[in-house]
């Protein structure tokens, strides 16, 4: 009697990061409601009306979240969202409220999209991005994660500062600070390249197995996937760099330290992982033009 063939254990990872919620050009959720002080010092909620641009984030997220359900066609999700899911007050500018609780309030609500639409995303991991968005010592996604749980008890979420996740022996190192994405056109992705090279040599030099995926954020720029192969002792190992874009607008001071780009791009990228290997990257990634045109 022939053998019944065991079904492959698949997994899809979905990777996002720097969706900056409170700010005006971040992600925002159109009916979460916020805190407000009416006349007599009292607390109200209110829905804040969404700018142009945060309904074309929105948009934008909505559909790739769809995508990525029917990607994962009733298989596990695990959600790696890689720092600054909230703007701070550092950068005061264009923000949609001052106040603390009302930019987790966002962030939340946006993650409760992400569970809504992608029915079997019970993992999620929330890294600690920059401090000066995050409140400070990882305030945000603590804050985040506190109050995730609550909501979701039967879910599974945490909040590392650096996270090694293994996936049935596929192994993914997350982070939010890594590489740029290059300062030419044709210099794309080499920063990233050695970058990785670099942190896989770290590896094989502590005597421990490089990760098969890179992922990084805070550069609001997507790169598309930079692979190396390093060869040690006749063995050849292989890593994958992921940079991710963001859900995010761009402001005044991200124009000036990304040097005024014509084109800002926004989305995630899906992974999936079959019987422990990486199996296939999607990237679901939206670019729009952002120099005003003009005929005379």
């Amino acid at each position: 009697m022939a053998r019944k063939r065991r079904k492959a254990q698949r997994l899809v990872v979905v990777l996002l990061s720097d969706t900056h919620a409170g700010h005006k050009l971040g992600l925002i959720s159109p009916g979460v409601q916020l805190y407000e002080q009416d006349e007599q010092g009292g607390l109200y909620r209110y829905t804040p009306p969404l700018t142009k641009t945060q309904q074309y984030l929105w948009n934008v997220y909505i559909s790739d979240t769809a995508q990525a359900a029917t990607f994962a066609d009733g298989d596990s999700v695990l959600i790696l969202h890689c720092g600054d899911a909230t703007h701070g007050k550092a950068y005061p500018d264009q923000l949609v409220s001052t106040r603390m609780a009302n930019q987790i309030l966002i962030a939340v609500a946006n993650t409760q999209a992400l569970f809504d639409n992608i029915p079997n995303a019970n993992m999620a991991r929330f890294v600690q991005g920059t401090g000066s968005h995050e409140f400070g010592e990882g305030s945000s996604p603590i804050l985040i994660v506190d109050k995730l749980k609550s909501e979701y008890p039967e879910r599974d979420i945490e909040m590392p500062a650096h996270g090694l996740i293994g996936v049935d022996g596929c192994t993914i190192d997350y982070a939010h600070h890594g590489p740029g994405p290059g300062s030419r056109n044709w210099l794309r992705g080499n920063i990233a390249r050695l970058y990785l090279r670099s942190l896989m040599m770290d590896d094989l030099d502590a005597g421990e197995m490089p990760p098969d995926v890179v992922v990084r954020g805070h550069f609001h720029a997507f790169v598309p996937p930079v692979t190396e192969r390093i060869s040690r002792g006749g063995t050849i190992y292989t890593s994958t760099l992921i940079l991710l874009p963001s859900y995010c607008g761009l402001g005044d001071f991200a124009r000036k330290v990304t040097r005024s780009p014509s084109r800002l791009s926004n989305g995630m990228v899906l992974l999936e992982v079959t019987d422990g290997k990486l199996t296939n990257i999607v990237p679901l990634v939206t670019t729009v033009d952002l120099r005003t045109k003009e005929t005379f």
